[in-house]
């Protein structure tokens, strides 16, 4: 089976809400690490962006939106303009607060990390009381559609002052996909094979949060779910499928693969405690398109446990 590297260690990037004055024009970097940079962005002189990361504390890199370049998140080197004030926010986001100890839970862009939940499809759609709505569980369970890979439940921006809360941060941005980007993620995220209600439903409580537009945040989310499906996660559920199985196997099995330290980002989720339906993965705030999948494993932050809501002994159906 094939597996992640060991991740590495590094300083994660650090959270900025303020703006960046070009005064020169330089390249806008998809990774500055690989010098990507497609469809060959520059700043402007004299143009005011807004700024989201800083690659390190006081970093020689930051982020920055292109509203018209596709990934839209690009990183300019510091000395291409100057930095406003890290404490005033970007003129687009709201200063509102919420009824949750005033900590910003429905305001885009106060995430701090991220949680990847990937579905393995047929203990979802056995299993869960809500398959019977769902037109890719009937076209599963009657043999219609064949789904043999993990996909997409969903990519969650996270903020730790808010629990399980944040979300729901800008209800007018409706969900408003090119019918590649349709084509491209349906494999991976199948309801997208009929109809549109729960990528529209995902996209409103947790896509709308971030920075992405709906297209390139959904691109980036499949492509995060290949990376997985791929890597000794995905490799151990599909050759484990149809088997009852010890969480704790499960758990050794991908700590010899992957590393301790790397499967203390990983947790389990399960129906009726005993049928796999999920894996959630830890990943930080700062998600490039070029990073490596061991690397962002390698910044995030610790899940409680691997184990989930799971018992011990759990069915990977088949």
């Amino acid at each position: 089976m094939s597996g992640l590297a060991l991740p590495s260690t590094g300083l994660a990037s650090v959270k900025i809400d303020t703006h960046f004055q070009a005064t020169q024009a330089c390249p806008a970097y998809q990774s500055f690490r690989k010098q990507s940079n497609p469809n060959n962005i520059h700043t402007q002189t004299g143009t005011r962006y807004q700024a989201y990361l800083l690659n390190k504390p006081d970093g020689d890199w930051v982020q920055l939106k292109f509203n018209d370049a596709t990934p839209p998140l690009r990183w300019v080197n510091r000395s291409c303009g100057q930095l406003g004030s890290i404490s005033s926010p970007p003129a687009n986001v709201s200063t509102k607060t919420t009824n949750h100890n005033n900590k910003q839970c429905d305001v885009a862009n106060q995430h701090d990390s991220y949680v990847l939940a990937v579905s393995w499809q047929r203990g979802f759609c056995e299993h869960s009381n809500a398959a019977n709505n769902k037109p890719e569980c009937k076209a599963l369970n009657n043999n219609t559609l064949s789904i043999d890979h993990l996909t997409l439940h969903g990519l969650w921006p996270n903020r730790a002052s808010c629990g399980i809360k944040y979300g729901y941060c800008d209800p007018n941005n409706k969900l408003s996909l090119k019918p590649s980007t349709i084509d491209a993620i349906a494999p991976w995220m199948p309801n997208f094979l009929y109809q549109q209600d729960f990528g529209a439903y995902q996209w409103k409580k947790h896509g709308a949060c971030q920075a992405l537009d709906d297209d390139s945040y959904f691109l980036l989310a499949a492509d995060l779910v290949k990376r997985v499906d791929a890597s000794a996660i995905g490799q151990y559920i599909k050759h484990n499928a149809g088997e009852r199985i010890s969480v704790k196997k499960m758990q050794t099995e991908l700590q010899r693969q992957l590393g301790q330290d790397t499967v203390r980002r990983i947790q389990l989720s399960c129906l009726k405690k005993r049928y796999l339906q999920e894996v959630r993965i830890s990943l930080p705030l700062d998600i490039e398109n070029n990073s490596s999948l061991e690397t962002m494993l390698g910044q995030a932050k610790p899940m409680k446990n691997f184990r989930g809501n799971c018992s011990a002994t759990i069915v990977i159906e088949d």
